[in-house]
């Protein structure tokens, strides 16, 4: 790679071409040379960097030179880079002036002094050129509550659906444009119907449709958004954070799409309904929550289909149907637990046992939301009372520590430390097995119920323990161990790439960090905001959500097992497991 130059005028590097030896790198070409044209390219690329998120940047400023027509025969051409083909320059006029165009390296989006929401509403509308963008919809959609109503999110992406009309381009780019503007709409609607919920944003969402509907070459997306609008209805989103109860707005009908601003690809297309079941796919998988075949799931949060390509898809995993999992009745009699129990216990399998807690803990995790978790670790007390769907996280919570209650009273039920051991020595085994599905969070219950005070003094039990299940089992209290700040865990938790359920009371306290240790809004009117806060939340949320794309789908339900872990009484020291 040649030396970083300076930037330095065409007529000087004329003036004093032999001033900087080494420092400009020229090439001189003509167009029965084309080999002198790949090693100007080549030298273009390697000034090139790529950066870690996948973007290209400059390493520094480049002066590039357009020549003039006639500075010299065609034989004798100073070759520069721009971003037109070789071929347009060759067509200059005869009295084109050479001209200088500096390249600049691009300044980040947030340098520290936060970033602007229309600046956000770009970067969410626009194509993924990098790692970071794919995953940019995703985050923002979860996110952007945290500092900025539903209305003014709308507004905005109407505002530029309205401006891609403005700009009188080509049919084509304009409606591919257009198209993949409705499906970040389609992405946000399926994932968070509640942002709708309020009757002004539905108002506006419904005249949006009504104008858009006249122009079939939308009919996809129009009915994909009727249909989920006829089932919008309010839940915690609707008046959580930035909500559009207390955002002060112009209108309603101020600055909505019109028929006229969105127009066809062909001057005489004609309106039409759309046809029932054209381009739709009948998402299924529904039809015994909902008498209806609408779906209800948030689309894939790791597709980028719905910003690089003209899909509107939703995922087919139905929210409903997995809620319905969680329904976990308490039983009128609880009977206490007791020898028969123990005896129970150690007849049935380790992978019986291990599979059932997984199956528990899949249902209660994967209807958990990521604004739950956001709501659980940024609301008081008293608003966490008005979330409804906090109930899902309050479950995981105390199933965690069930489990971890469980686990104790089991091995101290009998007094023999002979029993004792027999019992440590399966949920050990059981242990293991929770890893080998990838079952982070009861694996965790597991650890800090047999680590608990009330256990680990049992040195008498301890020794009776084999050697080679006392090794196997440090190796996953190491995995779960807080040293350097839990790496053992975060490393294999990124690497897992299956079916997997978290260690969610980490992740619980990363957001919180996140959270409490950052402000949301920067500089001196606050007008500014700090979008490296959201980038931090946002990937505890991404993993979260890639983990819930991924079911167990192979895990039955076991009856028996099930009565054993949570229909039986016993005895729970509230301060000894609980690590929420």
């Amino acid at each position: 790679m040649p030396p970083k130059s300076p930037q330095i005028g065409t007529q000087s590097a004329k003036q004093h071409p032999k001033a900087w030896p080494g420092k400009i790198q020229t090439y001189q070409t003509s167009l029965k040379a084309p080999e002198s044209h790949k090693r100007c390219i080549s030298s273009i690329l390697r000034k090139i960097s790529i950066r870690e998120d996948g973007s290209a940047e400059l390493e520094s400023p480049m002066v590039l030179t357009v020549p003039d027509a006639n500075d010299g025969d065609d034989d004798n051409w100073q070759h520069a880079a721009s971003r037109h083909s070789l071929g347009a320059q060759a067509d200059a006029p005869a009295d084109a002036q050479p001209k200088t165009v500096t390249l600049q390296q691009p300044a980040p989006a947030d340098q520290g002094n936060g970033v602007n929401f229309e600046g956000l509403v770009d970067r969410l509308l626009s194509r993924p050129t990098s790692r970071a963008d794919t995953s940019f919809v995703s985050i923002f959609l979860c996110l952007y509550r945290k500092f900025a109503a539903p209305s003014a999110l709308l507004a905005a992406i109407i505002s530029r659906i309205e401006s891609v009309d403005l700009r009188r381009s080509q049919n084509t780019i304009r409606l591919t444009t257009q198209l993949r503007y409705l499906g970040v709409m389609v992405t946000w609607l399926y994932g968070y119907p509640g942002d709708f919920a309020h009757p002004s944003t539905l108002l506006k969402m419904s005249d949006f449709v009504s104008a858009l509907a006249s122009q079939r070459q939308f009919s996809m997306a129009v009915k994909e958004i009727s249909s989920r609008l006829d089932d919008v209805s309010e839940d915690d989103d609707t008046y959580w954070a930035f909500s559009d109860t207390s955002r002060c707005r112009s209108p309603l009908t101020d600055g909505l799409l019109t028929t006229s601003s969105i127009r066809g690809v062909s001057p005489t297309t004609s309106a039409q309904t759309p046809i029932e079941g054209e381009g739709i796919d009948d998402w299924g998988n529904d039809q015994e929550v909902r008498a209806t075949k609408r779906g209800s799931a948030a689309p894939s949060t790791t597709s980028t289909s719905s910003r690089s390509n003209v899909s509107f898809q939703p995922s087919l995993k139905p929210m409903e149907s997995t809620q319905a999992q969680v329904r976990l009745p308490k039983p009128s009699f609880q009977p206490t637990l007791s020898k028969i129990h123990w005896h129970l216990f150690m007849e049935l399998s380790n992978e019986d046992l291990a599979r059932e807690l997984t199956r528990i803990d899949w249902a209660l995790f994967s209807s958990i939301r990521p604004r739950d978790l956001l709501r659980h670790v940024s609301l008081c007390e008293e608003d966490k009372t008005k979330c409804k769907d906090l109930q899902n996280v309050r479950r995981m919570i105390d199933q965690f520590n069930h489990t971890a209650f469980w686990i104790a009273n089991i091995i101290l039920l009998r007094d023999k430390p002979k029993h004792r051991a027999k019992a440590l020595e399966k949920f050990m085994a059981i242990a293991w097995k929770l890893r080998q599905l990838n079952n982070y969070n009861s694996l965790g219950a597991v650890v800090a119920g047999i680590n608990g005070t009330a256990v680990h003094r049992l040195s008498q039990t301890r020794e009776l323990i084999p050697y080679d299940v006392q090794k196997q089992f440090m190796r996953l209290e190491i995995l779960m161990g807080t040293q350097k700040s839990h790496f053992p865990y975060r490393l294999a938790w990124l690497n897992t790439s299956t079916e997997r359920i978290p260690f969610l009371p980490l992740h619980c306290r990363d957001l919180a960090s996140a959270e409490e240790g950052n402000p949301t809004f920067l500089g001196g009117n606050h007008n500014r905001i700090n979008w490296k806060k959201f980038e931090i939340l946002g990937d505890v949320i991404l993993s979260i959500q890639r983990s819930q794309s991924i079911p167990y789908t192979s895990i039955m339900r076991n009856e028996s097992v099930q009565r054993l872990i949570q229909d039986v009484k016993f005895t729970k020291d509230e301060d000894e497991y609980q690590v929420f």
